[in-house]
């Protein structure tokens, strides 16, 4: 009896050491899997963050979705579930896809079609919000998939750069894509299996290093920007063009005819804010001849810009003088969707055969989680 209560302490004392390595072990396993640390916070590539943090000295307050604050006149207040880290290993190759947008109806319809049948798990998708809007509610809360709101200043561009630039987070990424909702798709054809976001990255190559739906010749020969594809020295080339590219730049740009509504080159590159719509045109226009005159160069979807060893060449031709994103101004011809995968959705321009395809895609339940790795 004696020795029976001798023992006794010892094994509540062993009991007790063991409970606390148990819990010690447990601790241990969750530091590792679901870290707390200010890093983890603030990558962009986990999970998304419930609480609310601040974004620098901003006014920008970084909550996930459904929990954004109305602005009232869209430039008080930014709202995002963005998370910053300095640690680029967990992104790899992963390409990051930029989406402009602003409340109009038809981008509200443009911005819903792209959910459904656009988004994957083979990417990060940031959503920039230009002004007011709640369209961030539709978004599905996926670790990939994010959101900034903003003012509704600088235009797709401007914005771009904003964002790339914040805590260098273009620096943790090597592919890009940055398009806006006044398109819709991807629109392709039974056969086609492949991922969309690859048709466009897998034309980037040593050379090329900017790839859009469609070359306009006016007011010069320019990759128009509801959707360009780039990597990382492209990205580089548009954010933070040399001395060297500018001078060259300005060297070979072309005077403009009289009349046109585009201004010259006033800055090169994106990383600048244009307050105006012309000033925003400008900055596309003069992308192409940037990433030209830094030894690289342009390529599009459409089938036309490769009819001959240099589409630039045939911008004399009369029916290569036109907006090729109107209705029977593609060498005669209407554009088709299917040769561009995304196609304008803010002009008529084939109205019956886009809203067939709008119709069809939506009733044959097309996702890009099917077809995008």
């Amino acid at each position: 009896m004696a020795v029976g209560s001798l023992k006794r302490p010892n094994v509540l004392w062993v009991a007790s050491l063991f409970i606390l390595f148990l819990i010690w072990f447990l601790w241990g396993l969750k530091a590792e899997f679901f870290p707390t640390s200010e890093k983890w916070y603030s990558s962009i590539t986990t999970g998304v963050d419930h609480g609310k943090t601040h974004f620098g000295n901003s006014t920008e307050e970084y909550v996930p979705p459904n929990e954004g604050v109305n602005n009232g006149n869209g430039n008080s207040k930014g709202t995002s579930n963005i998370q910053y880290s300095d640690d680029s290993s967990k992104t790899g190759d992963r390409p990051l896809i930029l989406y402009a947008y602003h409340e109009t109806d038809n981008a509200r319809r443009n911005f819903e079609f792209f959910i459904a049948h656009a988004l994957h798990d083979a990417a990060d998708f940031i959503f920039v919000m230009n002004g007011e809007t709640n369209a961030m509610q539709l978004l599905p809360e996926r670790p990939n998939i994010k959101y900034i709101q903003r003012g509704n200043d600088c235009y797709d561009m401007g914005a771009f750069a904003e964002v790339l630039l914040k805590d260098d987070l273009y620096k943790k990424y090597s592919r890009f894509i940055t398009m806006n909702a006044s398109i819709r798709g991807p629109f392709l054809p039974y056969w086609a299996t492949g991922c969309w976001s690859d048709m466009f990255l897998s034309k980037v190559t040593d050379e090329v290093k900017l790839v859009g739906i469609t070359m306009n010749c006016r007011p010069l020969p320019h990759v128009q920007s509801m959707i360009w594809a780039t990597d990382r020295a492209g990205i580089e080339v548009l954010l933070f063009p040399t001395e060297a590219q500018v001078k060259r730049l300005k060297e070979t740009l072309p005077p403009f005819s009289a009349g046109e509504p585009v201004p010259t080159l006033q800055h090169a590159g994106i990383n600048w804010c244009p307050h105006d719509y012309w000033n925003a045109v400008s900055v596309e226009v003069h992308a192409t001849p940037l990433i030209e005159a830094a030894g690289y160069k342009v390529d599009a979807m459409m089938s036309a810009f490769h009819k001959q060893a240099r589409f630039e060449d045939s911008c004399g031709e009369p029916e290569a003088g036109q907006d090729p994103l109107y209705d029977g101004q593609y060498f005669g011809t209407t554009l088709h969707p299917f040769d561009t995968v995304f196609a304008k959705a803010n002009r008529g321009t084939n109205a019956k055969i886009f809203a067939r395809l709008t119709e069809w895609t939506d009733g044959s339940n097309y996702t890009s989680y099917d077809h995008c790795h």
